[in-house]
């Protein structure tokens, strides 16, 4: 819980997605109380995230219901505390929430067939040894294995983008009621920055296999690790510790973060430079670690 003073500020906090709500305790709160009147709170939800704005809300107006019973009973005071609920943005379903961590799956699946099973099909087929005897040097040929991944998954996570506007009717701030440039760019930015790090991390691991089927059976766990953890489908204040401190190191977790935020909240680049500058150094990493491993891997 934090306390802030200014109304813009606790605003601007919501957008940013560091508070879940905002609860307005008037000025002479404390004196309405003392004067038996009828005071009222007003509680704004950030209800991009359906499943904890429907705890909160529920939750805070119990609150003070036992509030309004403690000073009856304890005072014979006939002050009463209302909490108004009111939602930041408009109407939000459940498969909004889930939309963000749907692209960022569609992403993972073309890292692990694009990043690892063609990989692996064509060092079975021999494919791979042909590059060798051709003056492209090693880096150059997982420069175009990553590049050519990204391109797919970016395909790939844009289609299902339009496909979720036109199907289930989302409705994202960076291109509705009307375009923000700004918004449109973070947005690719964030799926191009984790698109090169899931792929590159894929076929790191692929790069050691032999044998397709092998890569096939050990990888999808990875999959589904990652998107049960990273918040795709419930807030990460739900999880238990263990898939929190997983969660912590999960690239899809911060991926996801960032998506939310561009599309429901209108956030701009300061609200969403953690969860870039996470990804950035685990993409780096990971380039490197494809580089290394594809080189003594072959």
């Amino acid at each position: 819980m934090t306390y802030v003073s200014d109304m813009d500020v606790a605003q601007q906090m919501l957008r940013e997605g560091l508070v879940k709500a905002i609860v307005h305790i008037p000025e002479g709160f404390d004196t309405s109380l003392s004067e038996n009147s009828k005071v009222i709170l007003t509680v704004t939800l950030d209800n991009t995230d359906p499943l904890s704005a429907a705890a909160i809300g529920p939750g805070i107006a119990k609150a003070s219901q036992q509030l309004s019973s403690l000073i009856q009973t304890s005072t014979a005071n006939g002050a009463i505390v209302n909490v108004d609920l009111e939602n930041a943005y408009r109407t939000f379903l459940y498969i909004e929430f889930m939309a963000p961590g749907t692209f960022i799956q569609s992403i993972m699946f073309v890292s692990i067939i694009a990043g690892g099973v063609q990989l692996v099909t064509d060092k079975e087929r021999g494919i791979i040894e042909g590059y060798l005897v051709t003056p492209l040097k090693k880096y150059e040929i997982i420069l175009g294995v990553l590049l050519a991944g990204v391109i797919k998954a970016l395909i790939s996570s844009i289609a299902l983008f339009f496909l979720a506007i036109i199907v289930t009717g989302i409705r994202p701030m960076s291109i509705w009621p009307t375009p923000d440039l700004i918004g449109i760019t973070l947005t690719m930015f964030t799926l191009v920055l984790t698109s090169l790090g899931l792929i590159a991390m894929m076929t790191a691991y692929a790069v050691r296999f032999s044998s397709g089927d092998i890569y096939r059976v050990s990888s999808f766990p990875i999959n589904l690790t990652l998107y049960y953890t990273s918040g795709a489908i419930y807030p990460l204040d739900g999880f238990p510790t263990w898939m929190k401190e997983i969660s912590v190191i999960n690239p899809e977790t911060y991926a996801v973060h960032a998506l939310r935020l561009l599309m429901y909240n209108g956030a701009g680049f300061a609200a969403v430079a953690g969860d870039f500058a996470f990804l950035g150094a685990f993409t780096g990493l990971m380039l490197i670690l494809s580089q290394l491993a594809f080189r003594r891997g072959l």
